[in-house]
């Protein structure tokens, strides 16, 4: 809806939220229904896209205004009030506690606005910069509040929960704004307001912090000042009179504590939201589509931990004495520190957690991302038996390289004609393998030009301090934008994705001339089949030898044996051409596409249906030929959630599996069918079968009888 009609869809959300312009101070219970459906519509912004344009266009921030300031109209900003005098009036308004119920949004609107602004981002006019600073002040004041409050949180307050907690987020949002318009201010704001009393309140939350991972407990004390006190370390240690203070007491060390706490504990930590948004489990479930992921949901308590340690790190790297006093003082928490990072940017975090991790890890010269996809192709980058370009330095160095993958990742190192073609047809003529030769300037540094390329073919790469200029410059001409956020050590934007190697653009019309095999799968016709790169009829896929042999130790045998198969262009796979669509997406993302789910599978035919699962079956097969052992559980997790879904299925899995002598998923496709066992009996389906597959079946039917099934 947001992609059809962005700019409709937020004038009206944003004209609903402002024209409630009351005197009366009450509102209908239809007008606040209204209302609190706008503000709901208008948590769009938590997800990036030009739709933000559109709020500010219309002007948000008056709309926001008026549902936290009783006829806000009246309300006196002068032209340059000073920030003492705006604290005051912020003070009132939010003592007269107007439309409570609707707070939390407000904050939450503003504050993710705020996160997706860019970095030039100005207010549009000097009536909208006011009212934004007056909502950054009155953001600022309750979030203080919620600090000093302390142990006094209800956490059974719900309307003032959630008001402490978004509040708290909004100001974490606008202090790590990309804008820095509104950082600048949220950060000048906020230190004005804390004044002398801030060091007691961060006092405050280094103790409480320090409690939870040194009382043996694997609970959470207090989700809500848990929440507030890792928030407000978070925005305390962006302001360096107060990071200065944080590190003086230990701050760093019990961050890293609670890290390591909540890995161990992560199984029994909910979630830290008590924001009104979603009620139910029914509002944050779409059966059949994938939601973005929310930076803020999954793993939020550690995400708001790394963010404050990240402050830190960068505090004491930015000072050359406390860049001594890390490196030294501090040698002991490092080694500490690097493996709780790598296991939180490795592991099955939310984005935001690994994000931060890898960007605290680049302040010790690890930069990137490392996957199975990364791991395998920096073994093809390893192998020189794989190459086919070669790179010559003026030292008479060289490095073996593969054009595709260079192509792909870093396309400005080839000459023009070997680059992107914008024909999209190719030759089916046989190509012959070459070690072509390309001379590099020698202005190229060998070294950094090296440490490109691993990071071009794995996504990660280590770097030593005297080769990081050479190689930012080197990122910068290659547009390699992930290494060079990376060395100049840039904040994650919020609701960043992981970034993933790109291999799929080998298969683009661009590249596509580069291609030097081709899977045929067992179809010989399919109708309608329209190949857009070559004019072949009959169902094929084009690849890349370096990419198969990446992920397959069998194809990389086969295209090094020197036997006829290996010299042949053409591959056949004995799976459909379903099966081979799936397994061409598994060798170039490492991931395996799932069945449609939810709703769309409800919905499928049985014959459909069953054409997903003998693609699945097919691979299954394949694995244990090609000797690919981890695409075969995978397999065999699909297989096992279709036929929990579809118990039906049951019957022709077994058929399926047992004709390919696959007695383990017969055995597994046999317990899914047990509890069915009568039905498929007197409905003459098991008739089919072998006598061998019905006593499997019968056997695992009276087990599961056995057991209270």
């Amino acid at each position: 809806m947001i992609n059809i009609c962005s700019e409709p869809l937020v004038k009206a959300t944003v004209q609903t939220m402002g024209k409630w312009f009351l005197n009366s101070g009450k509102l209908e219970h239809d007008q606040m229904s209204l209302l609190v459906e706008a503000c709901k519509l208008a948590l769009i912004t938590r997800w990036e896209g030009t739709h933000h344009i559109y709020f500010w266009k219309y002007q948000i921030s008056e709309a926001l205004l008026s549902l936290v300031v009783e006829n806000f109209r009246s309300l006196s900003l002068d032209c340059h009030p000073s920030l003492e005098e705006e604290i005051s009036v912020a003070e009132k308004v939010l003592n007269a506690n107007f439309l409570p119920s609707l707070r939390s949004y407000v904050w939450d609107i503003i504050g993710f606005l705020a996160a997706h602004c860019e970095e030039d981002f100005d207010s549009i006019c000097l009536g909208d910069e006011l009212r934004l600073n007056f909502l950054v002040t009155c953001a600022c004041l309750t979030f203080s509040r919620s600090v000093q409050k302390g142990y006094q949180i209800c956490q059974n307050d719900i309307m003032s929960a959630s008001q402490s907690e978004s509040a708290s987020r909004a100001v974490l949002m606008m202090i790590y704004s990309p804008s820095k318009y509104i950082s600048t201010r949220a950060r000048g704001t906020l230190s004005f307001i804390l004044g002398e009393d801030g060091e007691q309140n961060l006092n405050s939350l280094v103790n409480f912090l320090s409690y939870i991972p040194s009382s043996g407990g694997y609970v959470l004390p207090n989700v809500l000042q848990t929440t507030v006190c890792l928030v407000g370390l978070a925005c305390y240690s962006s302001i360096t009179q107060y990071a200065g203070f944080v590190l003086r007491n230990k701050g760093f060390e019990i961050l890293l504590s609670f890290c390591s706490w909540y890995q161990r504990n992560r199984g029994n930590i909910g979630e830290s939201s008590f924001a009104p948004y979603p009620q139910s489990t029914s509002e944050k479930r779409i059966c059949c589509w994938v939601c973005p992921e929310d930076w803020d949901n999954k793993d939020a308590f550690l995400l708001y931990a790394l963010l404050a340690l990240a402050e830190l790190v960068n505090h004491s790297f930015s000072e050359q004495n406390h860049a001594q006093e890390f490196s030294i003082k501090r040698e002991n928490v490092k080694d500490r520190l690097c493996t709780t990072l790598q296991e939180i940017r490795d592991g099955t975090y939310g984005s935001g957690p690994r994000w931060y991790a890898a960007h605290i890890l680049s302040y010790l010269r690890y930069y990137g991302f490392q996957d199975k996809l990364g791991k395998r192709l920096i073994g093809a980058y390893e192998d020189e038996e794989c190459s086919d370009m070669r790179l010559l330095f003026a030292s008479g160095n060289s490095v073996s390289v593969n054009k595709i993958i260079v192509a792909v990742r870093c396309p400005t190192l080839l000459p023009p004609e070997e680059g992107a073609r914008s024909g999209s047809m190719i030759s089916s003529e046989k190509p012959q393998r070459t070690v072509q030769e390309i001379r590099m300037s020698a202005n190229v540094d060998t070294l950094a030009l090296i440490k490109l390329l691993e990071f071009a073919y794995s996504g990660y790469v280590e770097v030593e301090s005297t080769t990081l200029k050479k190689l930012k410059t080197l990122a910068r001409h290659c547009k390699s934008n992930v290494l060079l956020q990376m060395l100049c050590r840039r904040r994650p934007k919020w609701g960043s994705s992981i970034p993933r190697i790109d291999i799929p653009l080998a298969l683009t019309p661009k590249l596509i001339h580069l291609s030097d095999v081709i899977l045929v799968p067992k179809e010989t016709n399919m109708a309608g089949f329209n190949c857009r790169f070559c004019s072949s009829t009959s169902p094929h896929a084009h690849s890349h030898r370096v990419i198969l042999s990446s992920g397959c130790e069998y194809l990389r045998a086969l295209f090094r044996s020197g036997m006829q198969e290996s010299h042949l262009d053409r591959l056949n796979v004995p799976v459909g051409w379903l099966g081979l669509t799936k397994l061409v997406n598994w060798f170039y993302c490492d991931v395996l596409p799932k069945p449609p789910s939810g709703c769309k599978w409800n919905n499928m035919d049985t014959e459909a249906k069953l054409d997903e699962l003998e693609a699945y079956i097919e691979i299954y097969s394949l694995t244990e030929w090609w000797i690919m052992e981890d695409l075969q559980n995978e397999c065999a997790q699909v297989i096992l959630s279709c036929l929990e879904s579809a118990r039906e299925l049951s019957i022709k899995a077994i058929e399926l599996a047992a004709s390919f002598s696959m007695w383990k998923l017969v055995e597994a496709a046999a317990e899914h069918a047990a509890p069915i066992y009568h039905q498929l009996r007197d409905s003459g389906e098991l008739d089919e079968l072998d006598d061998e597959l019905v006593n499997l079946i019968r056997t695992a039917a009276v087990q599961f009888s056995q057991q209270g099934g």
